[in-house]
């Protein structure tokens, strides 16, 4: 085919083309090495592992001797004793420092009432270390058929109190029941009730007792005066009862008084008749 007058070359198919040499075909020798050479390299990991867990079955026990637990180190004990930590940890005589889970041990130390927090860790060679922060009673909690010690967080550290704490502020009027199921709701009224009397206590002489059957209108009493709460946070309600010029607070407290705080803008104070 001519383009212009000039020869135009069309592709050329690919050819196969041959080498020329002949294809090297293995003996039936050469075949049989081979089998014998997969063989012998089988037998020889299987030989391997074998002496592997043989070796492991005998230096085990050796090995778990290095790491086994002889003492149990336990910090930030106020009340907890240090017995009830060992026991919840459920710890066995064959327990060593590799074969324990310090995530485990800490949640069942964690179901303790009294527990707040706990870290385990493994100190080389053979202690388990134990740090404890305990919850601090922070008031009690009153109904008709039974009184409970909570902390600041609302949390019961004992619904069985032996005798009146009266170095602790009163809350009353939450659903026990709910409160012992550490429930959402009561648990975060106790709170408020909770923070209200640590605000009085720490302004004024006295016992206080938050009435925190409406969360948002608490109600404490001190002392033959009756404060009145609204919805708003109670530290600045607090802080505007404190502004009140103290000669007025004084001849106040000196009788039956009633110090309302629901209001924004005002605090009124009135004689109880």
């Amino acid at each position: 085919m001519s383009w212009f007058g000039k020869r135009v070359r069309s592709p050329r198919p690919n050819l196969q083309r041959h080498s020329g040499r002949a294809p090297v075909q293995r003996t039936k020798s050469e075949k049989a090495r081979d089998a014998v050479r997969g063989t012998l390299w089988a037998v020889a990991v299987l030989l391997g592992a074998w002496s592997a867990l043989s070796l492991y079955s005998m230096a085990g026990p050796v090995v778990a001797k290095w790491f086994d637990i002889r003492e149990v180190h336990v910090t930030g004990l106020q009340t907890i004793e240090r017995e009830e930590v060992v026991e919840r940890l459920e710890l066995t005589s064959k327990e060593t420092l590799l074969s324990v889970n310090p995530v485990e041990l800490e949640a069942r130390v964690a179901a303790h009432p009294w527990v707040k927090a706990v870290t385990v860790t493994r100190s080389p060679l053979h202690t388990l270390s134990v740090q404890v922060t305990e919850r601090k009673p922070a008031a009690l909690f009153k109904a008709p058929s039974i009184v409970m010690l909570l902390d600041e967080e609302g949390a019961v550290l004992s619904s069985s109190v032996p005798e009146d704490r009266d170095d602790l502020p009163v809350v009353v009027g939450a659903d026990p029941k709910k409160l012992l199921l550490g429930e959402a709701q009561p648990r975060e009224a106790v709170q408020r009730g909770i923070k209200l009397a640590g605000l009085l206590a720490h302004s004024l002489e006295g016992r206080p007792e938050v009435d925190v059957t409406d969360p948002a209108h608490a109600v404490a009493y001190l002392k033959g005066m009756r404060f009145q709460f609204g919805a708003q946070p109670v530290e600045e309600q607090w802080e505007r009862y404190r502004a009140v010029k103290p000669v007025r607070r004084v001849s106040t407290a000196h009788g039956s008084s009633e110090i309302d705080l629901r209001f924004s803008d005002k605090v009124i104070m009135r004689d109880r008749g």
